[in-house]
C-alpha cells in the first residue's frame, strides 16, 4: 500500500544477493481486493481484508530496508524520516488538493466541513479522528468523505514514528543477546498486539474502534517486521526437499484460494473477523509471503509477471485515488451509466499514474519519460493534465480554507433540535392515552381510526416527531439518534411490555446502515415483522441518504419487504423528498421544518390510504 519501494525492482539484497520476486504480485493482490470492496462492497464484502496484506508488506519491507542498512553502516534516523516523508507525501498532498477541489467544484456539499480531516490526514492521526467522529452521529452521517479509506494512513504513518524506537530495541537485544532473542522480542510484541482485538471484542458492539484502532492493527505490521528482519539476516531461502515443494505448492494455491472466498464472503459485521478471523486471514498472508519469497518454489516468479508487477508498483497511487473517484461517481449519479465501473477503474489508474509521474519529475527534477516520438505524446498529455490539476488544486485550497464554520453550525443547531425532541417524546407518549380517547370518538362517527398508532425510527423520524403527533393523535413515538434496524425489535418489546403496541406500527429506519446483503441485518428485520406478526399493518419509511452507499439496496429492500408481506406498506419518503432537496438541512438527509411537516403529512397520508381502501372493500 505505502509506496515504500514501490518504484525499485530490487528491494534490497539478504545475504547471498538476489532479487526479491512477487512482491508487487502480492501488492497487486492486497489492491484488487480492496478496490473492489470499495466499488462492490455488498459482493466483494472481504475485499477489505486486503488491508491486513498491505500492512505484512509495509512492516517486512520496513524492517528488512532498515536492517541491511545497519548492517552496512547507513541507517539513521534523519535519514529514514526523510525518505518516508518523500514516498508518501508528495502523492498524498496531490491526491487531497485536487480531490478537493473537485468536490468543491462540482458537490461543495460534500467537502463543507474537511479541514479537520485534512490535517488529521497530515499529521497522521486519521483513524483516530475517524473514531471519534464515528461517535458522533451527525459528523459521521453528514460529512460523507473522499478520504474515508485515509485511516490506513494514520496506522501507517503511527507505526513509521514508533519504528525507530523498536528498531532501537531489536538492535540493543541483538548485540547484548542474540538475534533470535530480538526476534523473540518483536514476535512477542505483535502475539501481545494481536490479542487485544479479539479481548476487547464485544458482540452486538460498533466495531469502529475495533477496525481502526492502532493498537488492534499494529500486530500486522510487526508480524511482517519478523519475517523481514529475519530475511535480512537469514538471506534468501532455497527450499530444496522435492515433497515440501510439492506440499508447499498444494498450500501456496489453497492459501490463494482462501484468500479469495474470504473476499467475497467475509463481512465486516461477522463476529468471527474480531474472535481471530482477522488474525487467522494475517498469518496466512505471512505464510503466502514465505513461500513467495523462497528462490526454491515457483510463486516469486509467478507473481513477478509484468501485469502483477505494473500494478503492484502503482498500488499506492490506486489505493489513495480510488476512494475520491468512486464515491464522486456516486455522487454524481455516474455510477448509473452503462459499464460505469470501467471507467471507475480506468480513472483511478490515470490519475495513479499521473501522479507517480509528478512525484517522479518533482524528485528528480525532470519529466519521468524518455524523449521518443510516442513518448513526447505521454510527455504532453502529462503537461496538460498538470497545468489543469494545478487549477484544481486552486479551488481545493480554496474549500480546504472556507470549510467547517457554516457547517458546523448547521450541524449545531440540528443537534439542539433533535435533542429538544428528544425530551419532549417521553411526556408525550404519557398523554398519548388521553388523546387516544377522543380520536375513537370522532372515528365512530364515521372517520379512519388513525389513533393509538406506534412510530419506531431513526433521527429523521425524530426530527419530525411533533409534526407527526400533530396527524396521528394519541400516537406513540420511539425515534433516537443513529438507530440501526436491530435496536427497531427492542422499541417494540418495549412499547408491548408498556400495553402500547396497537393495530398500527410505522417504522423509519434504514438511514444508518445497510440492510439488504447483510445478514445479521437481514435476520434482525425479519425477526421484528415475525414479532409484529401479520394482523397489525405496518408502514416502513424508505430512506434518502444520497451520499450513502445503501440507499438504493435498503430502498429496494423496503420495496420486496412490502411485495412479500401483505401487512406491509411501503411509505415512499425517497420518492417525495428527491424531488424537493429544498425541504432539507444542509446535510441532505435530515428534513427541515417545511420537510418535517411534508414527511408527517406523507406518513399520514399514506396510513389513511391504506386503510380507507381496507374499510371500502368490506
Amino acid at each position: 500500500m505505502l509506496k515504500v519501494y514501490q518504484k525499485a525492482n530490487v528491494y534490497g539484497l539478504g545475504k547471498g544477493g538476489g532479487h526479491i520476486e512477487g512482491l508487487d504480485g502480492l501488492r497487486t493482490l492486497a489492491i484488487v481486493g480492496v478496490t473492489l470492496f470499495h466499488m462492490f462492497p455488498e459482493a466483494v464484502t472481504g475485499g477489505y481484508m486486503g488491508v491486513s496484506l498491505f500492512f505484512v508488506l509495509s512492516g517486512y519491507l520496513l524492517a528488512y530496508t532498515c536492517s541491511r542498512q545497519l548492517a552496512q553502516g547507513s541507517f539513521s534516523v534523519a535519514g529514514y524520516f526523510w525518505r518516508r516523508i518523500k514516498r508518501i507525501y508528495p502523492s498524498l498532498l496531490l491526491v487531497l488538493l485536487v480531490s478537493t477541489g473537485v468536490y468543491y467544484l462540482l458537490v461543495p456539499d460534500v467537502v463543507a466541513a474537511v479541514r479537520p480531516e485534512v490535517v488529521s490526514v497530515l499529521l497522521g492521526y486519521n483513524n483516530w479522528w475517524q473514531i471519534a467522529q464515528n461517535a458522533d452521529y451527525f459528523t459521521r452521517l453528514i460529512n460523507t468523505s473522499p478520504f474515508t479509506h485515509l485511516w490506513f494512513m494514520g496506522i501507517e504513518l503511527q507505526y513509521y514514528l514508533l519504528w525507530p524506537v523498536l528498531f532501537f530495541f531489536y538492535a540493543v537485544l541483538q548485540s547484548f543477546f542474540c538475534t533470535r532473542a530480538a526476534l523473540l522480542f518483536m514476535a512477542f510484541l505483535g502475539l501481545a498486539s494481536a490479542c487485544v482485538m479479539p479481548l476487547s471484542y464485544v458482540p452486538g458492539d460498533d466495531v469502529t474502534r475495533l477496525y481502526y484502532g492502532t493498537d488492534m492493527r499494529i500486530y500486522a505490521l510487526l508480524f511482517g517486521a519478523v519475517m523481514g528482519l529475519q530475511r535480512a539476516e537469514a538471506g534468501p531461502r532455497v527450499m530444496k526437499s522435492e515433497l515440501l515443494r510439492k506440499i508447499s505448492c498444494a498450500a501456496f494455491v489453497g492459501m490463494l484460494a482462501i484468500t479469495v472466498i474470504a473476499y467475497f464472503t467475509l463481512d465486516g459485521q461477522n463476529p468471527l473477523v474480531y474472535q481471530g478471523g482477522m488474525l487467522a486471514m494475517t498469518l496466512l498472508f505471512c505464510l503466502l509471503l514465505r513461500l513467495t519469497e523462497d528462490r526454491g518454489l515457483p510463486f516469486g516468479a509467478l507473481l513477478d509477471m509484468q501485469g502483477f508487477r505494473w500494478i503492484g508498483k502503482r498500488s499506492y497511487g490506486i489505493f489513495l485515488w480510488q476512494y475520491p473517484v468512486i464515491l464522486l461517481f456516486s455522487c454524481m449519479g455516474w455510477d448509473k451509466m452503462p459499464g460505469w465501473y470501467f471507467l471507475e477503474i480506468a480513472l483511478i489508474l490515470l490519475l495513479a499514474v499521473w501522479s507517480d509521474a509528478v512525484t517522479d519529475c518533482l524528485l528528480s527534477k525532470e519529466l519521468p519519460f524518455r524523449a521518443k516520438p510516442m513518448a513526447m505524446v505521454r510527455v504532453a498529455c502529462f503537461v496538460v493534465l498538470s497545468m489543469c490539476s494545478m487549477l484544481v488544486m486552486g479551488y481545493g485550497c480554496c474549500g480546504i480554507a472556507a470549510s467547517a464554520e457554516s457547517k458546523a453550525s448547521a450541524v449545531a443547531e440540528l443537534q439542539d433540535q433533535l435533542a429538544e425532541e428528544e425530551a419532549e417524546q417521553a411526556r408525550q407518549n404519557e398523554l398519548a392515552a388521553e388523546q387516544a380517547k377522543a380520536a375513537r370518538i370522532e372515528a365512530a362517527k364515521g372517520q379512519v381510526d388513525l389513533s393509538g398508532a406506534v412510530c419506531i425510527g431513526d433521527s429523521v423520524m425524530l426530527g419530525s416527531s411533533g409534526r407527526i403527533r400533530e396527524l396521528l393523535p394519541a400516537c406513540y413515538v420511539d425515534a433516537e439518534v443513529s438507530r440501526y434496524v436491530g435496536g427497531g425489535l427492542e422499541a417494540a418489546k418495549a412499547f408491548e411490555a408498556q400495553g402500547r403496541m396497537g393495530n398500527l406500527v410505522v417504522i423509519a429506519l434504514g438511514t444508518n446502515g445497510p440492510i439488504a446483503g447483510y445478514e445479521r441485518y437481514e435476520v434482525q428485520t425479519r425477526q421484528l415483522l415475525e414479532y409484529l406478526g401479520d394482523s397489525r399493518h405496518i408502514f416502513w419509511v424508505n430512506v434518502y441518504c444520497p451520499h450513502l452507499t445503501w440507499q438504493e439496496t435498503n430502498n429496494n429492500y423496503i420495496k420486496k419487504l412490502a411485495a412479500e408481506h401483505g401487512n406491509v406498506h411501503e411509505v415512499d419518503w425517497y420518492g417525495l423528498i428527491s424531488q424537493h432537496p429544498e425541504w432539507l438541512t444542509e446535510d441532505g438527509i435530515h428534513p427541515n421544518s417545511e420537510g418535517r411537516v411534508q414527511y408527517a403529512k406523507l406518513i399520514h397520508d399514506r396510513i389513511e390510504q391504506v386503510l380507507a381502501e381496507e374499510k371500502a372493500a368490506l
